[in-house]
């Protein structure tokens, strides 16, 4: 009865100590395996997802940054969300969740600071099924792409009733040089 070999009749319905000590240690293992199999499931779903040309958004996916705008501050996280925060307080407006990259052909100007969209193809981050928009539907974002120095946003604009394009630089989307010359590689975008 000492070593908890034989049950003591006196105490019956409960378990020794080294039986519940081996049910604790158990169910940590159970844990932590659980645990990890989420991860891994984690990860391997990533693997299958689209993380842009040459998979330049893997490195990038999650960070955030933002811009002030008016009566916003505007918050972009790459392959995650899109944000619109009110500086008077208030809470914070779903913008869209990233769902697929996609690309838009642009005809605009780029200003003498360097910052626009410019003229040509580029590549849009579609960010889909935000926050449903009173007497409309729910958000949803176009993110706009081109090439600058430092992530950058540099305009959002509510084209239709929730539906928000957002032009941002990176360098992400930048031509690459290959021996001195410069290629946009059209074969990646």
């Amino acid at each position: 009865m000492e070593n908890g070999i034989l049950a003591d009749n006196a105490n019956s319905g409960t378990e020794s100590k080294a039986v519940t000590d081996a049910r604790s240690a158990m169910q940590a293992v159970k844990d932590d395996l659980s645990s990890k199999q989420a991860t891994l499931s984690s990860l391997e779903g990533d693997l299958t997802k689209d993380f842009g040309p040459s998979d330049v958004f893997r490195a990038l996916k999650s960070t955030c940054f933002s811009t002030d705008s008016g009566e916003y501050t505007y918050e972009l996280c790459w392959m995650d969300k899109t944000t619109q925060k009110p500086k008077k307080g208030g809470g914070n407006t779903g913008m869209g969740n990233f769902v697929r990259f996609d690309k838009l052909e642009v005809d605009e100007e780029i200003g003498a600071d360097g910052k626009g969209v410019g003229q040509g193809e580029r590549i849009t981050m579609m960010y889909e099924n935000g926050q449903h928009c009173w007497n409309g539907p729910n958000r949803q974002t176009t993110v706009v792409l081109a090439c600058y120095e430092k992530d950058e946003i540099w305009k959002v604009v509510e084209q239709e009733k929730c539906m928000y394009r957002m032009d941002v630089g990176t360098p992400a989307v930048c031509e690459k040089a290959v021996s001195g010359k410069t290629t946009k590689g059209k074969d990646e975008l």
